[in-house]
């Protein structure tokens, strides 16, 4: 054996070599057989995602075509940005990169989730940005949902979008809506009145006037409770290094001095510590000028009669409600009685004969679906055609509506009803 040392030694080489390449070979198996099942992964990934949008998308034209003329659409989250402690920007894009609608700036979008069941919540939120056809932007403050019962709506929507939703998310999107808006053949001047979210529309308003009319005298006053609690104000601000024409205002009401000053120091504009209605008076002497404002309703009325105190006509006072209810209405009907209501496009009939239900809220206890925003009469999105019959509302109107038409969220039949929905 010894002497035959040179053959075992060759073998143990050859085999070595052998097992070195089996070794290699196992490796390249694993790592190809690796990359394969992720590529796999990947592509089953690509055709779920296209998948639930073609789904989504099938579900979406077969129950709102007719809502009342509500377009609605499927709409991928491309970015989510952080404004302020409470405020978040969604940026929304079209999953298969088509143009999205224009709209006047001012206008809203209705948000509701894209795998949410019949009855799940909808909300209206102002378009923020500039009209775009390569995305539309909403900025949320988060709202905690108060819990107290099934008819009190508000916060749970705001606050899943802010917990759930990230980049890459799927929304359903209708709109866009509203009837508060720049109209983009005036020429007036404008004087824009903010408080908290309620900028909003008018950053949207804002940055459409500096795009298309830069010549035009624009002037921001900006209410807000510090800087932690200021959306888009930093970026609202910078604009002014660009535009001779426009004027930045913001007031801080429970801010520190130095901590404005520093601000100041940063920034183009002018930042105040205070309230705006104190200062008011010197924004309101200019003719051919159209005030726009958004904000808390008892704010906003405050600063409409002042305006109208200081000469400001009425029909240049513009005004949206954000998220307070409307002032109860002076006819309220005295007593209610039993009514059938017919829901045409669904051809359901049934009664009504609880005097605190809302039309919204009798199709929804009847498994019929009819959009809804605020379901406050401000927004309009529960809007549906009377097709015979009459309502009466327990509150005043938030909006302007058609002939024909009633907002099904604060409405009551006050005879037998036959309803396009």
């Amino acid at each position: 054996m010894i002497e035959n040392w040179w053959l075992v030694a060759a073998l143990i080489l050859i085999s070595g070599v052998y097992c070195t390449q089996f070794a290699v070979s196992a490796v390249n198996w694993r790592n190809n057989r690796r990359q394969n099942s992720e590529q796999m992964r990947l592509r089953q990934t690509v055709l779920a995602y296209s998948s639930q949008v073609a789904r989504l998308s099938s579900q979406l034209g077969r129950t709102t075509a007719s809502q009342n003329e509500i377009a609605w659409r499927i709409l991928e989250v491309a970015d989510v940005i952080e404004e302020s402690a409470d405020c978040r920007s969604f940026y929304l894009v079209d999953p298969y990169g088509q143009a999205l609608p224009d709209f006047y700036p001012g206008q809203y979008a209705m948000i509701r989730p894209a795998l949410a069941g019949a009855f799940q919540a909808t909300r209206c939120y102002s378009l923020s940005s500039s009209p775009d056809a390569r995305y539309w932007r909403v900025t949320v403050k988060e709202q905690e949902p108060s819990g107290k019962s099934d008819r009190n709506y508000s916060g749970g929507l705001s606050s899943w979008l802010h917990r759930t939703i990230n980049k890459g998310d799927c929304l359903f999107v209708g709109g866009p809506s509203g009837q508060f808006y720049l109209l983009p053949e005036s020429t007036n001047n404008l004087v824009l009145l903010a408080a908290g979210v309620g900028i909003t529309p008018l950053a949207s308003m804002l940055g459409w006037s500096l795009q298309h009319t830069p010549e035009r005298s624009v002037t921001l006053l900006y209410q807000a409770k510090d800087i932690d609690h200021w959306p888009l104000g930093e970026a609202i601000h910078a604009w002014q290094a660009d535009f001779d024409a426009m004027q930045a205002h913001t007031f801080f009401s429970r801010e520190a001095p130095e901590e404005v000053e520093w601000l100041a120091n940063q920034l183009p504009g002018h930042f105040h510590i205070g309230k705006i209605d104190r200062q008011l008076a010197e924004f309101a002497t200019e003719a051919d000028t159209d005030y726009y404002m958004c904000g808390p309703d008892a704010w906003m009325e405050q600063i409409r009669v002042q305006l109208t105190h200081f000469g400001v006509a009425a029909e240049n006072i513009h005004w949206e409600s954000f998220g307070s209810n409307p002032a109860p209405a002076t006819n309220q009907a005295k007593d209610f009685a039993s009514h059938m209501v017919h829901f045409s496009l669904s051809d359901t009939e049934v009664q009504w004969q609880d005097t605190e239900q809302s039309l919204w809220e009798l199709a929804k206890a009847n498994r019929l679906e009819i959009p809804s925003g605020c379901l406050s009469g401000v927004c309009g999105s529960c809007r549906v055609k009377v097709v015979s019959g009459e309502v009466e509302y327990d509150r005043q109107i938030g909006i302007e509506l058609t002939s024909g038409e009633c907002l099904t969220c604060i409405a009551r039949p006050a005879t037998d009803l036959v309803l396009e929905a």
